[in-house]
């Protein structure tokens, strides 16, 4: 975790006094650019995952980076989109500044332009709104009440997350004004503190822990049996890129790093999610949900009422568009 001098300290370690063939872990894709370099002078190969945060580089990160995104930005494409469509024109957009910081909210907007969106409001909170130490929304609250959009978007992490859901349910606009809130918010991890309050919200889900796919349903069984935990998105990833190693690994072993990541995208590997797209480049469309979550003291439903995708988004422009310096991983903070 961390910016790019942090990053390359480890990728050093590794690989020259580790001496280890493959690096793997959750980074942010800002610092790929940086990393490419030493993977590729050393022959050595990276398998990344990330959780969609940012839209990444059309020009892709050389054949020896591989990929495995959660695609937060395509979900929020796919969210704005479905929202202007099925709720109305106008919109209001909330999110802390960090959250801020990446690609969410505009990969949303885009979304939601591409609907015909007439008015989408962005509202970021400041740290002294938005912090460990609370989160204050009067001015966002006001803001409502001047001009009461068709829905509502927030964007948050962690425990602020709930924090917002919690005033979001004991304000005027709940069951009046639709709420939608980025993937990992409706997490049933996240949602179990505050499923009491009894909530209706929206929102996307690209990996389904009761999805029925044999290949899904395989993973849930073996995470559980093995972990003696509920499977999350973590441990999805995790098998993730263990299914991908093991097609690799023979071609690894004999230092054909390049053509073991060729390989494995040409001869493809299925997983929980299908079909693993490792590309660097942002090309490939997840088929997206769109799911409403409904909440009771034991119980969180989760119902698909929608399918979609981001196929339209323009992710050169988003790229080059929004341009930021968080250099951390979502989530990670």
């Amino acid at each position: 975790q961390g910016g790019t001098k942090a990053i390359l300290e480890a990728l050093q370690k590794l690989l020259f006094f580790e001496g280890v063939d493959v690096v793997t872990g959750m980074i942010n894709i800002k610092v790929l650019d940086e990393v490419r370099p030493l993977l590729e002078n050393h022959n050595k190969l990276g398998l990344f995952f990330d959780m969609g945060e940012l839209v990444p580089s059309p020009a892709g990160y050389g054949p020896n980076i591989g990929l495995i995104s959660m695609d937060f930005w395509q979900a929020q494409y796919a969210l704005g989109q479905w929202a202007v469509q099925e709720f109305g024109r106008d919109g209001q957009i909330v999110a802390p500044i960090y959250e801020a910081g990446f690609n969410l909210n505009a990969a949303f907007m885009n979304g939601a332009g591409a609907a015909g969106a007439e008015k989408l409001h962005s509202m970021v909170l400041p740290e002294n709104l938005a912090s460990k130490n609370g989160l204050i929304l009067d001015d966002f609250f006001a803001a409502l009440e001047k001009n009461t959009p068709h829905f509502v978007h927030a964007i948050f992490i962690g425990n602020m997350g709930n924090q917002f859901l919690q005033q979001w349910r004991n304000s005027r606009f709940y069951d009046t004004v639709p709420l939608l809130i980025a993937e990992n918010m409706g997490y049933d991890d996240m949602l179990d503190d505050v499923k009491h309050l009894g909530m209706k919200v929206y929102s996307t889900s690209i990996w389904n822990r009761k999805d029925e796919t044999v290949h899904n349903r395989k993973f849930v069984k073996d995470f559980e049996d093995f972990g003696k935990q509920q499977a999350n998105v973590f441990g999805m990833i995790g098998y993730e890129i263990g299914l991908s190693l093991t097609i690799m690994m023979s071609l690894l072993k004999k230092g054909e790093v390049k053509n073991a990541l060729t390989d494995l995208k040409n001869q493809g590997v299925t997983g929980p999610r299908g079909i693993l797209d490792l590309d660097t480049n942002g090309r490939q469309r997840s088929n997206i949900d769109i799911i409403k979550i409904i909440t009771s003291n034991h119980n969180i439903n989760q119902t698909i009422i929608a399918q979609t995708s981001a196929v339209g988004l323009d992710t050169s422009s988003l790229y080059h568009e929004t341009v930021s310096g968080w250099q951390n991983p979502y989530l990670s903070v």
